[in-house]
């Protein structure tokens, strides 16, 4: 039997998924993670969640095949046949921002678990949300698959300290953290950020204060991209 190797993107999110975790994970598809962390015994066990059956099955089939016969497959809306004592890790991947963010607001216990976040869109909305809502965000890290780079929130309940409009687009950069994409990151940022305040200066009615407050958010990322250009020297 072939080993089970999984993407860049799923490899990201399975580094960070504590040793021993009892993790759910919502939105499963195939499978892929559970599988895995259980093959190599980095989990203790594994509830697989989708809204729709034919992810399930497959992820079922994923997991005969591979001879893991103890994930727990259910169908329903996020974590809403999920109990609290079940699991501590979460782990919510591949989705928009605002479902993720949705999906956390119908299970609040899962500001007593390590939650795990890949979001494929809206990545600002969701940082907004969880410091809005009693989580704090302890990591980001990215992942590249092709061209395209990967946002991966580890987060859990409590506070932090108020972010700026670029932290919430670009999230917090620290000195020495190893984020060999976050360069690419950042210069893709600005790029979509200077063709969005293109569009809004040519329409008919350009709103001063938006226009204001975009240009603001580019010179911050601007000089977030200068300061992470420094810590690399």
């Amino acid at each position: 039997m072939n080993k089970l190797e999984l993407s860049p993107r799923l490899a990201a999110i399975a580094a960070l998924v504590p040793e021993g975790a009892r993790l759910a994970d919502v939105g499963t598809d195939h499978a892929y993670l559970p599988v895995r962390l259980l093959l190599d015994g980095g989990i203790a066990s594994a509830v697989a969640t989708d809204v729709n059956e034919g992810p399930l099955q497959r992820g079922r089939e994923t997991a005969e095949r591979y001879g893991v016969g103890t994930i727990l497959f259910r169908r329903c809306d996020g974590l809403a046949d999920v109990r609290a004592d079940e699991v501590d890790t979460v782990v919510i991947a591949g989705m928009g921002g605002d479902l993720i963010a949705r999906i956390l607001a119908a299970a609040p216990w899962t500001k007593q678990a390590h939650l795990i976040l890949q979001p494929m869109t809206a990545q600002e909305d969701l940082r907004r949300w969880l410091l809005e809502n009693g989580y704090c965000i302890a990591k980001e890290t990215l992942a590249q698959e092709g061209k395209k780079l990967y946002v991966i929130l580890s987060a859990t309940g409590g506070s932090s300290t108020p972010y700026t409009p670029g932290e919430l687009w670009a999230g917090r950069q620290t000195q020495g953290e190893d984020s060999p994409h976050r360069l690419a990151y950042l210069t893709d940022l600005i790029r979509r950020r200077r063709r969005a305040l293109e569009g809004m200066e040519r329409g008919s009615a350009p709103d001063p204060a938006a226009l204001a407050a975009e240009r603001a958010l580019i010179d911050e990322l601007e000089a977030t991209k200068e300061t992470w250009k420094t810590w690399q020297r």
